[in-house]
């Protein structure tokens, strides 16, 4: 990998020298032929802007390619677990700013000037985009911390949401986060609802994923009898309905109604419907079944 970057910044260099090399080239040229056409000896101001636009234009361009390459190099190592995108967007529009400032002071344009006029206008398309400046810099704390990343099956709460979405992400943006739920639809969830307003539970548990879920159940049959019928259920079907292990607890009970926690584990979020559709059901047969011996 350092072998790679350093060719390619030895690739850009040269690239850069022989762009000037040429320019000085042109110049030398066309200062020779002025020497014997003095009329275009007025071109001479000119062919020096255009040498320090080019050494501008090609320095900027080398430093974007390698902070790119470093950035890409970074996330590589890391597996993917972090998402430096929105980092490099930011550099780039830097470096960019940078090159123009020095250039625009190279040909001798009032710089101070220039930065008191665009602080006034920076002000006001400030306010304009605060949302979207908001959502840039919230980009950067999900995908840049590794709190997202693509591929990874989560369940996010958000009161701004509504229910639980328990989903894969597919894509961490600058501005927004896709996630593909288990019922395969697409939500584009701004990041700066999901930095400020959102718990994030990670579904994966070794090779495997977790979910947990509560089942509701009538108190007028004893909860005991029903968890062990809902157990023994799980055990024997727990192969053919893509269920690796399953646990249940007693979660609460208000003279009413009884809540058990189920705790399923299984291989990929594809399974999750099926898997706590198959143990619903199961919860709801014993029930029946053991009311009905019991009247």
């Amino acid at each position: 990998m350092a072998r790679s970057l350093r060719g390619e910044i030895t690739q850009m260099v040269v690239a850069v020298a022989v762009a000037i090399a040429v320019v000085y080239i042109l110049e030398f040229v066309l200062l020779l032929a002025s020497h014997y056409y003095p009329a275009l000896k007025v071109y001479d101001v000119y062919i020096k802007d255009t040498i320090g636009g080019i050494i501008t234009i090609g320095i900027s361009i080398t430093l974007v390619r390698i902070v790119r390459h470093i950035i890409e190099t970074i996330s590589e190592r890391n597996a993917g677990q972090r998402n430096l995108r929105g980092i490099f967007i930011i550099l780039r529009v830097v470096i960019y700013a940078v090159a123009i400032f020095w250039f625009l002071s190279y040909i001798g344009v009032n710089i101070e000037g220039a930065l008191v006029g665009g602080a006034i206008g920076g002000v006001v398309i400030g306010f304009a985009l605060q949302s979207v400046v908001s959502n840039l810099f919230s980009g950067l704390m999900v995908s840049g911390g590794g709190l997202l990343t693509p591929g990874e099956p989560v369940s996010i709460y958000s009161w701004l949401f509504g229910p639980v979405l328990t989903g894969t992400v597919e894509d961490v943006k600058t501005l927004y986060t896709k996630l593909r739920t288990q019922s395969g639809q697409i939500y584009l969830m701004p990041n700066t609802a999901l930095l400020g307003s959102s718990l994030f539970t990670p579904l994966r548990d070794g090779t495997d994923l977790k979910y947990s879920f509560n089942v509701t159940v009538q108190a007028d049959v004893p909860v005991d009898d029903i968890m062990k019928c809902v157990k023994e259920n799980l055990e024997t079907g727990r192969s053919e309905n893509s269920i690796v292990s399953s646990d249940l607890f007693l979660s609460s009970k208000n003279g009413t109604t009884n809540t058990i926690l189920a705790i399923a584990k299984f291989s990929k979020i594809d399974d999750l419907n099926p898997v706590v559709d198959y143990i619903n059901r199961v919860t709801d047969g014993c029930y029946w079944s053991i009311k009905n011996r019991k009247t």
